[in-house]
């Protein structure tokens, strides 16, 4: 196998190989999948070889493409052990700092946050990353991570930004069919529960025991399509006060209290946790999170 003396080559194989298509691995290049596919045609014409097994599962690494792999790994590890160790000797307030986290944290109280610290350190060039996915920060994809979940990676730095409960809500239209059965008389009402695709598909016990003749109106798999449903008079929403209880169009289902629902972390990489563009921000929104805590812990 000839040597391959571009990290750009490598680059196009390693993503293709974790990706396992042509189009997962544009996107995640964010070039076009005729760029990605040119350029393996390209460097498989260099090499005389085959890299990949087309197959209909997806791109199969063949003994070439795997030793190619191996020297791609090894590169790109030395790449982002050496930008790590570059930026974690950064002590300017300045240059670019890359935040990532759910869309619905940033629509909630992240962009607020990030324009006022922008207004302090305007010399720092932010960028947002809403992703539900979870982005690495050990691959550098990102260097601050907003993450919602009761159990951050060990491995990383953070600060816990706020603790959050949830509860049931449903439309105070949808509210108004059932009259006093709701709170009177709970076992009456036959109230629809949306439920989402990663839990149960059935009613939850919990809302059984309250109303046993509740049922599965809808399904989703997310929070904000949970949200508009509860809305519409699709029926009770199991969600986060900080989205039920703004809305003056929900209210919470009587009888159910609110329960502890999954933190609110913000983490970096160790080894850039004094880095003083990344510690400025996480203090920052450490301490505007924990000012609105009683927004997330249903307390307003």
């Amino acid at each position: 196998m000839h040597i391959m003396e571009k990290w750009d080559d490598l680059k196009f194989v390693l993503a293709i190989a974790k990706a396992g298509n042509i189009t997962k691995a544009a996107r995640g290049l964010k070039v076009t999948h005729s760029t990605v596919s040119r350029r393996l045609a390209s460097l498989e014409a260099e090499l005389g070889t085959r890299l990949f097994e087309r197959i209909p599962e997806g791109f199969l690494p063949t003994a070439a493409g795997q030793e190619a792999l191996n020297v791609a790994g090894r590169v790109e590890r030395e790449m982002l052990a050496l930008d790590t160790s570059i930026t974690a000797q950064d002590a300017e307030l300045e240059g670019p700092l890359r935040i990532t986290a759910p869309q619905l944290m940033f629509q909630v109280q992240l962009a607020d946050i990030m324009k006022a610290f922008a207004e302090n350190h305007p010399r720092i060039q932010m960028e947002m990353i809403a992703a539900n996915e979870i982005l690495s920060l050990h691959r550098r994809e990102a260097d601050v991570a907003v993450r919602v979940t009761n159990r951050p990676d060990e491995a990383l730095f953070g600060r816990l930004a706020t603790r959050q409960k949830r509860t049931y809500y449903v439309s105070r239209d949808y509210a108004r069919q059932f009259g006093e059965s709701l709170t009177a008389n709970p076992s009456n009402a036959e109230i629809g529960c949306l439920v989402f695709k990663w839990a149960s598909q059935s009613v939850p016990k919990r809302i059984l025991a309250r109303f046993p003749n509740a049922f599965v109106s809808v399904m989703a798999d997310d929070m904000i399509a949970a949200h508009a449903a509860a809305r519409a008079g699709l029926g009770m929403v199991h969600m986060p006060c900080f989205m039920g209880d703004p809305d003056p169009d929900l209210m919470r289902v009587p009888g159910l209290e609110p329960e502890h629902y999954l933190d609110i972390w913000l983490l970096t990489h160790p080894d850039l946790k004094n880095v003083a563009r990344i510690r400025a921000f996480m203090r920052f929104a450490a301490e505007a999170f924990a000012k609105k805590s009683h927004f997330y812990e249903g307390d307003s």
